[in-house]
């Protein structure tokens, strides 16, 4: 592997002092950049801490939708939210956390709401093909969370309190204790609201009647935002050692509790007096990780474990009778061991290889008068064998091949091949063209084999081909970078696993689609410094995303062939814009969602056959003060900015303009 040299010509603009401001000159310098072999031909998209760490308010919900391309299905906060990477389910979005897989055993998906970005440092998007490297079952894609030791080199504090409306406060703090070798990270977050905001409800009419009782108008009622309430608990402890001499060891421990309220639908006439609707979660997952890196090989061993219990209740009160309609309580958990080991014979080669052995038990049950006793009570073994072998035959071009084996129980999902490749077309734009070929499978999860009543022993596991091909380019002038990239997907998938109702008059699922997904993503960034201490930054992202069925239909009345799958918007985009001039920032955010289907015929001429496009842009103002041993910044945020009436999930309302405030300190000491 050789290097490329580019050659920058830095200067340090402007730089305050306590009194008056300095300008230095920086003597040109050469600054040399290499492609990694473990990147060949990888499609991926990198969130950093500046962006995770944005706003104390915002979850992983958040940052998907105002980072990426992908549509993330929400109705609102602390509520459940799914991530959908190019047109698919959220089921076919592989997500893991420090290496560990938290995708729910039960159904198969991540809420993304119950993650503070807060908590993570590091977010690697792996588009289609790319996310076999990670874990097979993502047939659209992965996602890879990981947490870190922080960069300070003093011991440090942080405090930030939040304030909006609707009775939302959330505080977060977070002490960093650094020694020469070690590094301990406790971080704590405690958010709650009654999250009972105002709205005009679209999907009810009140009649205005004169005198003689006959209707002379009408007109949408302004209703408020009934059982929506939440409370949210963090906490974890990380614990990092590094022997400086190529032995790394962490330890990171996360607990988590969530109470929310689940909210009335906007066609619901119901009194949340008369009526609970809440859910409760704890969670805790641990993962212990060790690292060895010589100059040509490296090792690494993980082992991690994951235990939620899951609390659901739907009662009803009547003359002070109370009545369980749904008493469901689950207990989930996950233990896994991971050995990997990776070797360079040459700067050209890279071959590497990983093992995993992992356990899943999930115990689900409900116990009110309609459906007494275990749902299931079920577990099994999880295996899954993966190599990769790299080859960089010259300089600009890379080429990578990638089989991964699983095995679910007794069942021997098939093998899952990948092939990468990309080329270096110009050296000074760090101009790369990348193209991919994978196959891939998901296995049924816990839920689609054993649900009572419902569940279908005899699912195949769902299969698909993907194709990736595109290009992402980087420019770097004295005071201005400008960098993208373009991709075309193209996958099919067959066996899709749906829940239908059957004639015996419940939900089943079976084996009945088979989908064609194709379309565009794309990302523009620049960066541009200014002198006089200005500065400014802007991402673009846009995607295109027909997802279309083309099974056979299920009866006479099927009209689903050929159409849209539900909930997913053909197009997608969202801007972020950040000025900065001196300590002040003020940084916009813009999201569209163009209309999604609600049915698999994709009527429109019902009201309830599609929801309507929308966009939202939000905006804060932040300003930050620096002295010798602390750091201090307060925001304002405007959510909602332009006042919006959305919804994002059928009789879901959105919230519309609302106002928050956060404050944040720093100290560091040695």
């Amino acid at each position: 592997m050789r290097n490329r040299h580019i050659v920058l010509t830095l200067a340090v603009l402007s730089c305050m002092g306590t009194s008056a401001q300095r300008v230095t000159s920086l003597k040109k310098v050469d600054v040399t950049a290499t492609r990694r072999l473990k990147d060949t031909g990888v499609q991926q998209t990198v969130l950093d801490s500046a962006a995770l760490h944005d706003n104390i308010s915002l979850s992983m919900a958040d940052i998907l939708t105002k980072h990426t391309t992908l549509f993330v299905k929400s109705y609102g906060r602390a509520t459940e939210s799914t991530a959908e990477f190019r047109g698919t389910s959220p089921s076919h979005t592989q997500v893991t956390w420090n290496g560990m897989h938290i995708n729910s055993p039960m159904l198969g998906t991540v809420d993304f709401s119950t993650l503070p970005s807060f908590f993570i440092d590091k977010v690697q998007l792996l588009h289609g093909a790319s996310s076999i490297l990670m874990a097979g079952g993502g047939l659209g894609g992965g996602i890879a969370l990981q947490t870190a030791p922080g960069r300070t080199e003093t011991n440090e504090a942080q405090l930030v309190q939040g304030i909006g409306q609707y009775s939302t406060f959330d505080e977060f703090a977070r002490l960093t204790l650094t020694g020469r070798k070690w590094q301990s990270n406790t971080r704590l977050s405690y958010s709650t609201s009654q999250n009972d905001f105002s709205y005009i409800n679209p999907d009810k009419k009140v009649d205005v009647r004169d005198e003689e009782g006959h209707i002379v108008g009408s007109y949408h009622p302004k209703e408020r935002n009934k059982s929506g309430y939440f409370t949210d608990i963090h906490a974890m402890q990380e614990a990092y050692y590094n022997d400086r001499q190529g032995n790394r060891v962490s330890v990171a421990s996360w607990y988590s509790h969530l109470l929310r309220g689940l909210p009335f639908l906007s066609v619901d006439y119901k009194d949340d007096s008369d009526f609970s609707n809440e859910c409760g979660q704890h969670t805790l997952r641990t993962v212990a990780d060790w690292q060895h890196t010589a100059a040509r090989w490296s090792s690494r061993l993980r082992a991690g474990h994951s235990w939620q219990r899951i609390a659901y209740d739907y009662t009803t009160t009547r003359q002070q009778a109370q009545t369980d309609i749904t008493h469901s309580r689950s207990i989930a958990q996950q233990a896994f061991v991971e050995g990997e080991g990776m070797l360079m014979p040459h700067p050209r080669w890279q071959i590497e290889a990983q093992m995993q052995v992992g356990y899943s038990h999930v115990r689900s049950s409900d116990y009110s008068p309609f459906h007494q006793g275990d749902n299931y009570n079920r577990g099994r073994m999880e295996y899954a064998l993966g190599t990769q072998a790299r080859w960089r035959p010259v300089k600009r071009m890379g080429v990578a091949l990638a089989l991964r084996q699983e095995v679910y129980g007794p069942e021997w999902v098939p093998t899952i091949p990948a092939l990468f490749a990309d080329y270096l077309l110009v050296e000074n734009w760090q101009l790369v063209c990348k193209a991919s070929i994978a196959r891939n499978c998901r296995y049924p999860t816990m839920d689609d084999l054993y649900f009572e009543p419902g569940g279908n022993s005899s699912l195949k596991p769902e299969k698909g081909f993907t194709y990736d091909g595109g290009i992402e380019w980087k420019r770097q002038w004295t005071a201005f970078t400008f960098g993208g990239q373009f991709t075309a997907f193209d996958s099919h998938i067959t066996d899709w696993i749906l829940w239908t109702p059957n004639v015996k008059g419940f939900w089943q699922p079976g084996n009945v689609k088979r989908v064609h997904n194709y379309g565009v993503e794309s990302m523009l960034h620049g960066e541009m410094v200014l002198p006089r201490g200005w500065k400014a930054d802007a991402t673009a992202n846009y995607a295109y995303t027909p997802s279309i069925n083309k099974g056979q239909p299920t009866d006479d009345n099927d009209q689903s062939y050929g159409r849209q799958l539900c909930y997913v918007p053909r197009h997608s985009a969202n801007l972020t814009v950040t000025i900065g001039w001196k300590q002040w920032t003020l940084a916009s955010g813009w999201m569209f969602y163009s209309r999604r289907h609600t049915t698999t015929s994709n009527e429109v001429d019902y009201i309830t056959g599609s929801l309507e496009p929308y966009h939202r842009v939000d905006l804060s103002l932040e300003k930050k003060w620096q002295w010798k041993r602390a750091a201090a910044s307060i925001k304002g945020q405007v959510n909602n900015l332009l006042d919006n009436h959305y919804m994002t999930v059928l009789s879901r309302p959105m919230a519309g303009r609302n106002y928050a405030v956060y404050l944040s300190v720093t100290p560091q000491w040695k």
